[in-house]
């Protein structure tokens, strides 16, 4: 069976990011906190530098991470093991407590602390991250899906976070004052899927094919499901456009993403269309997160700014060559107006 779709699906254990509203040199940090056979055991740190959009990633040692996987915003900059201590990120039913630092790669001092942990458990939502409408040059369809998220409360102890010994803003939600929460992000049990990772070079006869891909990793699993299903690249009409739809849907989350697809064949060429016609559903939501993602268009609408074309050549070894493209050369830069920050 020649399937020309692919999926993969990665999982981080914990996450705490945020936007600084005026540093020079960052734009953001992420702490990302791993925890399974695959990755091993240990802290790493995403550093989205102001200057040209890219990002650092700061890695303890013996962590084992793929560099292809971080080409957010305009594309990874520094990769690098460092010494990161303490490295502390706990994510609980009752908050977050964030503990790490570590030296950039020209000496800086970077230092986060933040504690909104009590007695009160939490009553986190499930959230489509929008980190699609940041990548510039996509290699895959990137959906960061995170069934627990929440946001750092006001009120308890105030963050602090250092860069050489100086505080750092990080941006802020409006209305502070009535909803009570932070511009400080934070997730457990992440699921990070890509699909159709772009290819340049043979495609071997594998996978179920037919109505689509499923993955599974970490007690998660990610399907893509078309309708009607795609025939065997070599059983296709010669001469003749099939169309239909598909969806991808993540654990219980039904159509995280969707679109058409098309497939014509003409001879040993057979051409490949995958769009994404619709906004992200988030159904139902906390009503802070279900007013930021309704007044921020990318939590919604970044889906619909991606297609993936694809040429493949049959024969007795089969090649394809496949691209994923942005159908807007326009950053978003709603998220940043509305929250007081700029990625540049």
């Amino acid at each position: 069976m020649l399937n020309p779709f692919s999926l993969s699906i990665e999982t981080i254990d914990r996450m705490l990011n945020f936007e600084l509203a005026d540093h020079p040199t960052y734009a953001g940090l992420e702490i990302q906190a791993f925890d399974d056979d695959v990755h091993g055991t240990g802290v790493a740190v995403l550093a989205n530098r102001r200057r040209d959009g890219r990002v650092d990633v700061y890695r303890q040692p013996g962590l084992r991470l793929d560099p292809g996987g971080y080409g957010i915003g305009a594309g990874l900059g520094e990769w690098r093991e460092s010494t990161i201590a303490p490295a502390r990120l706990d994510v609980t039913a009752f908050g977050v407590m964030a503990d790490v630092a570590f030296g950039d790669a020209e000496g800086r001092r970077i230092e986060v602390r933040v504690d909104d942990t009590d007695e009160r458990r939490r009553a986190p939502g499930a959230l489509l991250a929008p980190f699609g409408a940041a990548i510039e040059q996509p290699t895959s369809m990137l959906l960061v899906w995170m069934p627990q998220f929440d946001l750092v409360r006001t009120g308890g102890r105030e963050p602090e976070i250092l860069i050489e010994g100086r505080p750092a803003a990080t941006g802020r939600l409006p209305g502070a004052r009535f909803h009570g929460r932070r511009l400080i992000k934070y997730a457990a049990d992440l699921v990070a899927v890509r699909l159709n990772e772009n290819h340049d070079g043979p495609l071997d006869a594998a996978g179920e094919g037919g109505p689509g891909v499923a993955v599974a990793n970490g007690g998660h699993e990610a399907r893509l499901r078309l309708d009607p299903a795609l025939p065997d690249l070599r059983q296709l009409p010669n001469g003749q456009e099939l169309a239909g739809a598909w969806r991808l849907d993540i654990d219980d989350a039904p159509s995280i993403v969707s679109g058409t697809w098309r497939a014509r064949r003409d001879g040993e060429d057979v051409q490949l269309a995958m769009d994404s016609t619709s906004k992200w559903n988030p159904g139902p939501l906390p009503l802070l997160m279900r007013l930021v993602t309704t007044i921020v268009p990318a939590f919604r609408s970044w889906p619909l700014t991606y297609r993936w074309r694809a040429s493949v050549v049959l024969g007795p070894a089969p090649t394809m060559t496949s691209r994923w493209e942005r159908t807007t050369s326009a950053r978003d830069e709603s998220y940043g107006r509305v929250m007081g920050v700029s990625s540049r």
